[in-house]
C-alpha cells in the first residue's frame, strides 16, 4: 500500500470511528429517556438530563477532534510541521523531541476549552463541581511540569536509543514504559498524588476499627489508610486501593465518608479488597502487558515502512509521523481492545461484589451501590451497546440484582 492509499485509509478510519462513537452516544441518549416513561422521580429525571448533557458534549468533542485531524491530513499540516521543525533545529533526536512536545502541547491547548466547559458548566450545573479557577489552573501547570520532568528524560533516552538501534526500539520502549507503569503503581500514592491532593491518615474511630478488623479477618496487610480531599474538586464519591506488596494503601474520598454509612464504606473497601484477593489486579496487569507488547511489536514492524510517515507528508521514515499515523490506523483495533478489556473488568466487578457480600454482608454492598449510583447520577437506563463499548463497571441495577441473586457459601 502506497502513501496515498494509506492516507485515504486513515481518513476513512477517522470518519468511521468518529461516526460510530456519535451513533453510540445517540443510542445511549434514547435509551436513557426510556427511564422517563411513567412517573419517574426527580432524581431519575436529573440523572437522565445529566446523561443526555454528557453524551451531547462527548459527541461534540468527537466531531471537533475528527475535524481537526481531517484538516491536518487534507492540508498536509503534519508533514509541514515536521519540516518546519527540521529546518529550525539541528539533530534528529532534538527534532523528534521538539516535534513530540509541539504535538503534545497542541493537544493540551485544544483540550482546554472542553475541560473548562465540562468542569465549570456541565459539572457545576448538576452540583458536582467544587473546583475553583485557581485550582483548575494550578492542576494544569503541575500536570505540565510533572510531564516534562518525568516524560522528557524518558523520551529523550528512547530517541537516543532509536538513533542507535532503530530496529530494536519497539521492545526497549515496551520494557521502559511498563517499568515506569510498575514504579508509578508502587509509589504513585505516596509521591505523585500528594502533588494534587492532600492525604491524611484516617483518624481513630469506628470506621478505622471496622476496616482494620476486616483486613485482619481476611489476612490482608495494609501500610496506610488515607482520606483524600477529593471534595475540593468534585462531590462525586469513590475509594481505591493502590500500591504493590508492602506499599498497599487504602485511599478514601472524603465525600464517600460524608455521604455513606460506616458499613457502606467498609462494604466498598471489601469490594476493592476482592479485586486483589481474587487476582483481578494481577490478571489485568498481565493482560495489559500482553496487549501492549503486541501493539509495540506491530509498531516496530510498521516503522520500517516509509509509506507510513509519507502518508502524513513526511520524507522517508520519520519516527514521530510514523507514530501518529500508526495511532490513527490502529484506532479501530484499539477500540475493539477497549471493548474486550471492559468486558473483563465488568466480570471482575461482579466477582468483587460477591466477595464483599461474603466477607461483609449483602445488605451493605447493595446499599452502597445504590447510594453511589444515586449520588453520581448514573444513567438509569444505559443502552446495551454503549455499556459494551464503554462501561468498565456494570450498571448499578445489574450489580445489585447480581448480588441479590447470588447464593453465598
Amino acid at each position: 500500500m502506497n502513501a496515498e492509499q494509506l492516507r485515504n485509509l486513515i481518513i476513512f478510519i477517522t470518519v468511521a470511528v468518529a461516526t460510530f462513537k456519535v451513533v453510540l452516544n445517540v443510542l445511549d441518549v434514547r435509551s436513557s429517556r426510556t427511564a422517563l416513561i411513567g412517573s419517574p422521580s426527580e432524581e431519575v429525571k436529573k440523572a437522565v438530563e445529566y446523561t443526555v448533557t454528557k453524551r451531547r458534549f462527548e459527541s461534540t468533542n468527537t466531531v471537533i477532534s475528527a475535524v481537526v485531524v481531517l484538516t491536518f491530513l487534507v492540508l498536509g499540516l503534519y508533514g509541514q510541521i515536521q519540516q518546519a521543525v527540521s529546518s529550525a533545529i539541528e539533530g534528529q533526536i532534538w527534532q523528534d523531541l521538539f516535534f513530540l512536545l509541539v504535538m503534545a502541547l497542541g493537544l493540551f491547548i485544544l483540550g482546554i476549552p472542553g475541560s473548562v466547559y465540562k468542569t465549570f458548566v456541565i459539572e457545576a450545573k448538576f452540583g458536582f463541581n467544587r473546583t475553583t479557577v485557581k485550582t483548575f489552573i494550578i492542576d494544569r501547570i503541575r500536570g505540565i511540569v510533572l510531564g516534562v520532568v518525568i516524560l522528557g528524560p524518558i523520551l529523550l533516552g528512547l530517541l537516543w536509543i532509536y538513533s542507535l538501534l532503530p530496529n530494536q526500539i519497539w521492545w526497549i520502549a515496551f520494557l521502559a514504559i511498563n517499568l515506569i507503569s510498575f514504579i508509578t503503581a508502587a509509589i504513585g500514592t505516596s509521591v505523585i498524588l500528594p502533588l494534587f491532593n492532600k492525604l491524611k491518615e484516617l483518624p481513630e474511630g469506628e470506621l478505622r476499627d471496622k476496616i482494620l478488623a476486616l483486613c485482619e479477618k481476611q489476612n490482608y496487610k495494609l501500610k496506610r489508610i488515607y482520606v483524600m480531599d477529593s471534595s475540593k474538586r468534585s462531590s462525586k464519591s469513590n475509594a481505591f486501593f493502590s500500591g504493590i506488596g508492602k506499599t498497599k494503601t487504602i485511599v478514601l474520598f472524603d465525600s464517600l465518608i460524608s455521604k455513606h454509612t460506616v458499613d457502606e464504606v467498609v462494604g466498598v473497601l471489601g469490594h476493592e479488597m476482592g479485586h486483589d484477593k481474587l487476582g483481578h489486579i494481577r490478571s489485568m496487569l498481565l493482560l495489559n502487558m500482553l496487549q501492549s507488547f503486541i501493539i509495540f511489536a506491530l509498531f516496530g514492524w510498521a516503522l520500517q515502512e516509509p509509506a507510513l510517515s509519507e502518508a502524513l507528508g513526511g520524507n522517508g521514515i520519520q519516527l514521530v509521523l510514523s507514530l501518529i499515523a500508526f495511532g490513527m490506523l490502529f484506532s479501530p483495533i484499539n477500540f475493539l481492545l477497549g471493548i474486550f478489556d471492559n468486558s473483563m473488568t465488568r466480570r471482575n466487578e461482579h466477582g468483587a461484589d460477591i466477595f464483599a457480600s461474603k466477607v461483609y454482608g449483602k445488605e451493605h454492598i447493595i446499599s452502597a451501590l445504590q447510594r453511589l449510583s444515586s449520588d453520581n447520577l448514573a444513567n438509569p437506563a444505559p443502552h446495551p451497546l454503549y455499556v459494551l463499548a464503554y462501561y468498565s463497571h456494570p450498571p448499578a441495577s445489574k450489580r445489585v440484582s447480581h448480588v441479590q441473586e447470588a447464593k453465598l457459601v
